[in-house]
């Protein structure tokens, strides 16, 4: 089943969404001046308000070999600088993640993916689960034709 739904103004998912968007200039020129005053290669990071995990190069691996921890990809021990540097940037900075619709929707038990983006001003989602979705009161279901035709419409700009 798959539902789609444009997310009204007035609820806490469509403030966190846009929240997040304001914020993403700062966090990738957090990510951005750490990459270069430590020498990283990487281009990816995920954002996380309490370490520093980035998708490193080969030579990323190589080089930061002793703070890198052994147990997860890409993620730089706690007590080192550069994830200091970064978790004190990031607390300064709010919300740094995408809002994942799992903690706005009831959708507890089941299999789902998830698509969340704006066009302008408008906040839509869709939902694919394997089982039932419910439209919470903060959304507006929509028909997929409808959905659609906006992506296709926002492509064509």
């Amino acid at each position: 089943m798959e539902k789609y739904m444009e997310i009204r103004k007035d609820c806490q998912l469509y403030k966190d969404y846009f929240e997040w968007v304001g914020n993403w200039d700062a966090i990738k020129s957090l990510f951005n001046g750490i990459k270069e005053k430590y020498g990283l290669e990487s281009e990816g990071f995920y954002p996380h308000k309490d370490r520093f995990r980035v998708v490193p190069t080969e030579n990323d691996n190589k080089k930061f070999d002793s703070i890198l921890k052994k147990t997860s990809y890409g993620e730089f021990k706690k007590n080192t600088e550069i994830s200091k540097e970064w978790v004190a940037g990031v607390n300064k900075i709010g919300r740094i993640k995408k809002p994942e619709l799992f903690y706005y929707f009831d959708l507890l038990g089941h299999r789902w993916r998830e698509r969340l983006f704006h066009i302008g001003e408008k906040l839509y989602c869709s939902i694919e689960s394997d089982g039932d979705v419910s439209v919470p009161k903060f959304a507006l279901e929509m028909k997929a034709s409808e959905f659609y035709k906006i992506i296709e419409e926002s492509e064509e700009k």
